[in-house]
């Protein structure tokens, strides 16, 4: 039997699924969400130009469950796709879901409880697993931490090994949007940390999910996986344009935390530098080498390493070797 949402007119939380060709996996995402025990949310379904049946489940469900609505887009970008999921949405909170992935089932009622027990929050990280090619799940992973003001959050991000940027691992405040204007740089790859970095400029109050949450599929035609030349250009324009803007804009003490989440990203793209061919590492190669100083915000054994290995083997060396680890280490 459907169930429905306790008040019709404002629902506690709006998910936002953007969809783009994935039939394959869609069912299963869109279950692990109608499966939940709990059910004051509205699921809005945001297909962006599918040229495969994931347009006509959409319709399907929307048709069958009044908490489901579908919007049919033109191939915008997950970007496009997510800002227009916020406009259409009514929730007094955001969730973002990849229509690839799932959630684990029974976790939305104990998020709501969470959000209810505190005065305001403005953004709630969760934890994650990875899909592993048997199907089976990797540890969860996250942060953990009852309740931070946004300065405390900086520092605390600052002694962890990796920067949760993903707009899908956090339950966020739709004042967010609609107050602080927080969207999606239309068109961006990797637009998730361009937003990341927004937020933490203006979200005030934050707390964890410490229980298994959010699964993620790692496939090769995903937009995360992209190697094409406008991921490193949209890449290095993100880092440039944060080293611009804390330079300029940040408060002096808060530069340092904002240095060391660009160093994170900057790591990345360092370990991913040679997925790109080679016409486009040599494009690229003489700018992305003159961010290397980002790494001196960064206190990490893997910061220290890198420089090392720059040292002593050169940079070009040190993105093959950091590309190598990349590639071959253990998912577990």
């Amino acid at each position: 039997m459907e169930k429905k949402m306790q008040n019709n007119l404002i629902p506690k939380i709006s998910v936002i699924i953007p969809v783009f060709n994935t039939e394959k996996y869609l069912k299963t995402c869109i279950n692990s969400v109608l499966n939940q025990e709990y059910d004051d949310f509205e699921l809005i379904l945001v297909n962006d130009g599918s040229s495969d049946g994931s347009g006509v489940i959409c319709e399907e469900y929307s048709r069958t469950n009044s908490r489901v609505k579908t919007v049919h887009l033109s191939n915008g970008g997950a970007a496009t796709a997510r800002n227009v999921g916020i406009e259409k949405s009514k929730g007094e909170y955001i969730m973002f879901l990849d229509s690839d992935d799932f959630w684990i089932d029974g976790c939305l009622s104990e998020i709501a409880a969470k959000l209810s027990s505190h005065e305001e929050i403005d953004v709630m990280f969760l934890n994650y697993a990875i899909v592993k090619k048997d199907g089976s799940l990797t540890e969860f992973k996250g942060y953990k931490f009852d309740y931070l003001t946004r300065r405390d959050l900086l520092k605390y991000i600052s002694l962890q090994n990796k920067v949760a940027v993903s707009a899908c691992l956090k339950v966020i405040n739709k004042k967010m949007f609609s107050e602080k204007k927080i969207y999606f740089k239309n068109g961006l790859l990797a637009e998730d940390i361009d937003w990341f970095f927004n937020l933490m400029r203006v979200a005030d109050s934050f707390t964890t999910y410490n229980g298994d949450f959010y699964c993620y599929r790692i496939l090769e035609n995903s937009a995360s996986r992209s190697i094409s030349e406008k991921r490193i250009i949209d890449y290095l324009y993100i880092l440039n344009t944060w080293v611009e803007i804390v330079n300029k804009e940040i408060d002096k003490e808060e530069q340092f935390y904002f240095y060391n989440m660009i160093g994170y990203e900057y790591e990345v793209l360092l370990a991913t530098f040679f997925d790109y061919k080679k016409s486009v590492r040599v494009k690229y190669l003489s700018e992305i080498k003159s961010l290397i100083w980002i790494l001196n915000y960064r206190k990490k054994p893997r910061s220290k390493m890198i420089k090392f290995l720059n040292k002593l083997v050169g940079f070009n060396n040190t993105c093959k070797i950091l590309n190598y680890y990349l590639h071959n280490r253990k998912i577990n």
